[in-house]
C-alpha cells in the first residue's frame, strides 16, 4: 500500500524475560520476533517501515543485514508509546495512514492487518483498533463502548473495575492504525499519563471519540495472531503456535510428517513435495529440501540444501549441501560448507567438514574427512582420516578420481593422491601419490603402478 507507513515498536526492555537480551530478539521458530514483524510489515507493500527500539535492537539488525529499506531510529529518553509514534514520525513516516505493530507481536499476520488499515484508508476514520475476545484479559487494556457499541476507550488494568473483567472481554490487541495527518496533531498536544508520567497511544482513542464518536473504528482479531510475548512462557506459546502453522502448512503442500508434533521446523524452511519426515527431527532456517527426499528419525539439518531424494538418518547437517540419491548416516555430521555430490554414501560415525566430494563417492564408516576434495566414485575406507591441522593451520587433502583409500589410513596434509591411486590399509602417507600408484605402510612408500594409469606393468 503505497499511502502506508508502518511503525514497528521494539524499544520495550523485557525485564520479564530475565535476559541480557533485549526482548524483540528472541527466537521463535527460528527467527527473532521482530524480524517476523518486519516480514508481516513488509507484506503490505507499505511507503515506508520505522523501527523504534534500542540501540542494541537498532545493532543486530544492522548485523542481521536485514534493516534494509528500514529507517531505524532510537528512543531518547523511552517516553511511552505514543512518544514512540511521535518520534517515528519525525523520523520520516510519510505514508497517509499509520499502522502501529509491536516487536513482541510475532503472530500478526497481514490478512487481519489489511481490515484495520481500511477502516482509515477507505472508511476515513481518524484511528482504528484491533480488538481480541479473550477469557483471561490479565494485563491487557479493556475495550469500553458506548450504547451504540462504538469505541470510547481503553481502560488499563490498574484504572478498571475488576468486576468488568470477569470472562469473555474485548481487550486491546495493541495494534492501531491512524491517519497520519490527525494522528501528529493529536500526539503533539497529547498530555501525559498522570501515573506514569509517559505518553500512552492508547489515549488517542477518548481524544478521538471525543471529537467524534464515528472517527473510531475497530476491527476483531482471534487469540491465534494476537498473542503477545512478555516472558519465557508466552515466548513457548507463540514458538509453538508458529511452528503448528507451519507443520499445517507443509502437510496442505504434499509433505509427510511423522509423529508431527515431535518435529521442529522453523518458518522459513521449504521441503518439497513427497518427502517424508520422521519422528524428532529438528530442520533450521536457511534449510531447502527438495521433493521425495526422507528425513529422519533424529535428523537434525541447518542451513542446508539437500537435492532431490536424499536420505538423512539420524545425522547433523549443517552450512552443507548434499545431492540428489545422496544418503547420510546414521550417527554422521556433515559441516562447514561441505558440499556433497550426487549418488553418494556417507554411513555410519562419518565426519566431513569442508569437503568437496563428486558423485559416486562412498566412505563407510568411522572416517573424518575435513578440508579435503575427493574425486567421483573414490572409496574412502573404515578408519580413514585427513589430517588437516598441524597444530598451527589447515591444509588441505586433494583426492583424484577413483581412487581406492584403505582402512585407516592417514593422509598428511597438504598431500595429493591421484587418479586411480591406491592406499594400503594402515598407511600413513606423508607425501603426495602419483596417479595409478599402490602406497602402503608406515611412512608409505609405492608399491606398484596401475598399468592403465601409468602405462607399465610390474612392481616398482
Amino acid at each position: 500500500m503505497s499511502s502506508l507507513s508502518v511503525v514497528i515498536l521494539a524499544a520495550g526492555a523485557g525485564t520479564r524475560m530475565k535476559s541480557s537480551l533485549p526482548k524483540p530478539l528472541h527466537s521463535v521458530a527460528g527467527r527473532s520476533m521482530l524480524a517476523h514483524v518486519v516480514d508481516t510489515a513488509r507484506q503490505l507493500d507499505p511507503l515506508d517501515i520505522v523501527v523504534v527500539g534500542s540501540q542494541d535492537v537498532l545493532d543486530a539488525m544492522e548485523t542481521a543485514g536485514w534493516a534494509g529499506g528500514i529507517s531505524v531510529v532510537e528512543q531518547k529518553p523511552p517516553r511511552g508509546t505514543g512518544d514512540a509514534v511521535r518520534v517515528a514520525l519525525d523520523a520520516g513516516a510519510n505514508g497517509d495512514a499509520l499502522l502501529v505493530l509491536y516487536a513482541d507481536h510475532p503472530l500478526v499476520t497481514p490478512d487481519v492487518l489489511v481490515p484495520l488499515i481500511e477502516k482509515v484508508v477507505h472508511d476515513h476514520n481518524c484511528l482504528a483498533v484491533l480488538t481480541c475476545n479473550v477469557d483471561d484479559a490479565a494485563g491487557y487494556g479493556r475495550i469500553d463502548r458506548d450504547e451504540l457499541g462504538r469505541l470510547r476507550t481503553i481502560i488499563e488494568k490498574v484504572d478498571d473495575d475488576e468486576s468488568r473483567r470477569i470472562g469473555s472481554t474485548e481487550i486491546n490487541s495493541g495494534v492501531m492504525a491512524l491517519d497520519r495527518r490527525w494522528g501528529a496533531d493529536a500526539l503533539a498536544n497529547l498530555a501525559p499519563n498522570p501515573r506514569k508520567n509517559e505518553y500512552f497511544l492508547t489515549d488517542l482513542v477518548a481524544v478521538a471519540y471525543s471529537e467524534d464518536p464515528e472517527s473510531v473504528g475497530s476491527t476483531p482479531g482471534t487469540t491465534d495472531v494476537l498473542v503477545g510475548v512478555n516472558d519465557r512462557a508466552e515466548l513457548a506459546v507463540a514458538d509453538h503456535l508458529l511452528r503448528e502453522r507451519k507443520r499445517a502448512h507443509l502437510l496442505d503442500s504434499g509433505v509427510t510428517l511423522i509423529a508431527p508434533v515431535s518435529n521442529q521446523i522453523d518458518l522459513d524452511v521449504e521441503i518439497g513435495a513427497d518427502s517424508i519426515v520422521g519422528p524428532n527431527c529438528i530442520i533450521e532456517s536457511g534449510t531447502r529440501i527438495g521433493q521425495g527426499c526422507r528425513i529422519g528419525p533424529n535428523a537434525v539439518i541447518r542451513n542446508s540444501t539437500l537435492a532431490e531424494r536424499v536420505r538423512i538418518e539420524s545425522s547433523i547437517i549443517e552450512d552443507s549441501a548434499i545431492g540428489a540419491d545422496s544418503d547420510v548416516g546414521p550417527f554422521s555430521h556433515v559441516r562447514g560448507g561441505a558440499e556433497i555430490g550426487a549418488r553418494v554414501h556417507i554411513g555410519n560415525f562419518a565426519e566431513l567438514k569442508n569437503a568437496r566430494v563428486e558423485e559416486g563417492v562412498r566412505v563407510g564408516h568411522f572416517s573424518y574427512i575435513g578440508d579435503a576434495s575427493l574425486g567421483a566414485n573414490v572409496n574412502i575406507g573404515a578408519g580413514t582420516v585427513t589430517c588437516n591441522f598441524d597444530g598451527v593451520d589447515k591444509h588441505r587433502t586433494e583426492i583424484g578420481h577413483d581412487a581406492f583409500i584403505g582402512s585407516d589410513s592417514l593422509l598428511i596434509a597438504p598431500v595429493t593422491i591421484g587418479d586411480g591411486a591406491r592406499t594400503g590399509a594402515g598407511a600413513v602417507v606423508t607425501k603426495d601419490v602419483a596417479p595409478g600408484a599402490t602406497v602402503v605402510g608406515m611412512p608409505a612408500r609405492q608399491i606398484r603402478r596401475n598399468p592403465a594409469a601409468a602405462g607399465e606393468r610390474g612392481e616398482e
